[in-house]
């Protein structure tokens, strides 16, 4: 019987396992396929793929995109790409240098409001991952300034914090071209948590959006049941995830936690693909 969980992390962006541990926690948890879909990288899949092999799991080369919208942020999960297409790599490039200014305004910030967080102490914690706030979060638990990373977060780092600092982001139909240019498809991630998603779908779906993210992590029946009506209207794949980045991050469930997937859900992405990659 077939377990997925296509929306995981590890230590190349902000999980905690590094590739080739979380792979082997998905065999021993029964997923018989998975996607690791790292921030803004995919620096991970290398050792996922030989741990991968080595399992007998499936494994889908994933990546996660925050993107820009004028209330806010949504995120993007990209799939089935060729990880070495020119384009995408020099744009993962762009927006990993983008990551480094920021956690390094996000250091100044914190040093000008009296809490001595040292740079060198976020990037050793980050260990050659892509700089997320969850770094410099675990880096002010360790200086006890906060008691853990909800607090960090509400007290500092949260949109508004007098730490936060904005990141560099792409456009949903921008990320949506340069997956498709790649060979691969996009899904909008964790879509429950979107204001108005009826009303953002359709121009979505016309820029060439190919899944929505419907058995998500924590999602109870009724969401789902809301969500997979929403994907069949706008004809996109219903997809899910655990949304997996450690134990002790309460807000995302544990690595398969999330309701089961359509055993055909990887093979209707694959599906939606659009083959040898094309210039942009």
């Amino acid at each position: 019987m077939s377990k997925l969980d296509l929306h995981c992390h590890t230590t190349a962006s902000d999980g905690t396992l590094a590739p080739a541990a979380l792979v082997g926690l998905a065999h021993s948890l029964g997923i018989t396929t998975l996607a690791i879909t790292d921030h803004d990288t995919t620096a991970g899949l290398p050792a996922a793929r030989r741990a991968a092999a080595a399992a007998g799991i499936e494994l889908i080369p994933g990546i996660e995109f925050g993107c820009d919208l004028p209330y806010g942020e949504i995120h993007l999960l990209g799939y089935l790409f060729d990880d070495t297409y020119p384009a995408l790599v020099a744009r993962l490039a762009w927006l990993r240098e983008g990551r480094t200014i920021r956690g390094q305004e996000m250091v100044a910030k914190l040093n000008a409001l009296g809490v001595p967080v040292a740079w060198p102490r976020v990037q050793a914690i980050a260990a050659g991952g892509a700089v997320g706030r969850p770094h410099v979060a675990q880096a002010l638990i360790e200086g006890g300034w906060v008691a853990d990373t909800d607090e960090a977060f509400s007290r500092y780092l949260a949109w508004g914090g007098p730490a936060y600092v904005p990141r560099r982001r792409l456009a949903p139909p921008d990320v949506i071209a340069l997956l498709r240019a790649a060979g691969g498809v996009a899904v909008l991630a964790h879509p429950a948590h979107i204001p108005a998603l009826e009303q953002e779908l359709p121009a979505l779906a016309a820029a060439g959006l190919a899944g929505l993210e419907t058995y998500y992590g924590q999602y109870d029946a009724a969401t789902v049941d809301r969500l997979a009506r929403l994907a069949a209207q706008f004809d996109l794949v219903p997809t899910g995830g655990s949304d997996y980045h450690a134990r002790a991050i309460k807000d995302h469930a544990m690595l398969g936690g999330n309701p089961p997937l359509p055993a055909d859900t990887v093979a209707r992405l694959r599906a939606r693909g659009q083959g040898a990659p094309r210039a942009i």
